[in-house]
């Protein structure tokens, strides 16, 4: 009778922890909290960067990349007022051809349509994403069958001008 009592006690304390790990990590899973500085970042007019790229290891072999490329410093431009934005190099989203803004949380998404042939595939849409919040850079291509591959990744940093 012991033995029997003692296994209920401790089946429904078992269930009761599982049941409370279950409806915590529901709880946490359900909104991310994101941190009042990121909110509060600027939305409006232009902000400039400087960048640090270098080609994907991943996006290299992909695509079949031979070349060793170094690392480069680039210009990036996100205008919030024309909710557009653009960065500096040989595989960007050029100014003269600037892409769509979307803002969601901390990232900055920049992307826009394509339709042409490099590295011996169709590309149909081109992105880039910054991360204010830990200043990462991202760029990605979609290509016609499917698939997105990253073929540049860096960091960022806010060019601050001086009042002069």
């Amino acid at each position: 009778m012991n033995k029997l009592l003692g296994g209920i006690v401790i089946g429904a304390l078992l269930t009761a922890s599982i049941y409370g790990l279950v409806h915590v990590m529901l709880d946490e899973s359900s909104a991310p909290d994101i941190p009042q500085d990121i909110l509060a970042q600027r939305r409006t007019g232009m902000m400039d960067l400087i960048c640090e790229l270098q080609l994907d290891l991943d996006g290299q072999l992909a695509l079949g990349i031979n070349a060793n490329e170094p690392a480069r410093m680039s210009l990036a431009q996100i205008d919030f007022d024309r909710k557009s934005g653009w960065y500096q190099g040989r595989l960007a989203i050029s100014e003269g051809r600037a892409g769509n803004l979307t803002v969601v949380g901390p990232r900055l998404i920049v992307s826009r349509p394509a339709m042409f042939q490099r590295f011996g595939v169709t590309i149909s849409k081109e992105d880039f994403v910054i991360d204010r919040s830990n200043g990462s850079f991202t760029q990605s291509i979609s290509t016609q069958d499917g698939r997105t591959i990253t073929l540049i990744r860096g960091t960022c940093a806010q060019v601050i001008k001086p009042p002069f």
